[in-house]
């Protein structure tokens, strides 16, 4: 049951990243407040990894940004909050290593940190 919980909450994680970054690709045109509404969503995923790094601190001794799906995905795969299979865990590592991509935990960081930074350009230079 456990394993079959977790790939549902993969699978949703799964088309949250996906929209996250598929809004890319909707034009303006079809969708007048999308920069916004990107911008917003963008927030509020970024502010829940930090969060929730912070949140967790207590049992993991120390700080890193990370997603409360990641966290309840892995604490359904038998992972303790305290384990570094936690932690050091990458949604978008085990995504696109499920398609044969192979990335470091670093590069999926920085590329959060440079969807992020182009959605806030597009917030405050072109809506």
């Amino acid at each position: 049951m456990k394993d079959y919980l977790a790939k549902i909450i993969f699978l949703i994680h799964s088309v949250i990243v996906i929209f996250w970054i598929g809004l890319f690709f909707v034009p303006t045109r079809l969708w007048a407040d999308k920069i916004t509404f990107h911008f917003y969503l963008t927030l509020l995923i970024v502010a829940n990894q930090f969060l929730w790094g912070l949140l967790i601190m207590p049992w993991t001794k120390k700080y890193r940004m990370i997603c409360f799906l990641t966290t309840v995905n892995q604490l359904l795969r038998g992972k303790s909050i305290s384990d570094e299979e936690n932690y050091k865990h990458s949604f978008t590592k085990e995504f696109l290593g499920n398609f044969g991509i192979t990335i470091s935990h670093r590069f999926a960081t920085i590329f959060t940190f440079t969807i992020s930074t182009i959605i806030t350009i597009q917030y405050f230079f072109f809506r």
